[in-house]
């Protein structure tokens, strides 16, 4: 009789190519459990989910605009609150933070010259065309 492939062999890690041997409740985990390679899992996971539903944080804000600044004080008052828990965060964050911050930068640069090149083509056009 043949042996089944075991489902807990060794694979290796979708975001840092290490080998890892899945959890055994979860014999289809992709990722390794490093905190590094859950969090960018989690992103990506949150990234696809909102492809896929681009209009669900939409619908509250259309039909009642104070709830957009309901949502701000909400946050405001618990950045009030928990200050020492942000100030610990940000300090065990900080290099992570400045490679999203520069990631962030390098794509808003970039789409605002390609708007600025793209107006600049529209108006060549329409003075051409005079």
């Amino acid at each position: 009789m043949e042996k089944k492939n075991n489902p807990r062999t060794e694979r290796k890690c979708k975001v840092c190519g290490k080998s890892f041997i899945p959890n055994k409740y979860r014999p289809n985990q992709e990722v390794c459990s490093s905190l590094e390679c859950q969090y960018q899992r989690q992103l990506e996971n949150m990234k696809a989910w909102r492809e896929s539903n681009p209009n669900y944080f939409k619908y509250k804000e259309s039909q009642d605009k104070s709830w957009k600044q309901a949502c701000r004080e909400r946050s405001l008052e618990w950045r009030r609150k928990h200050k020492e828990y942000l100030q610990l965060y940000r300090e065990a964050n900080k290099e992570r933070h400045r490679e999203y911050m520069r990631e962030y930068m390098r794509k808003y640069r970039k789409r605002k010259k390609e708007q600025q090149d793209k107006n600049r083509e529209q108006r060549g056009g329409e003075n051409a065309g005079e």
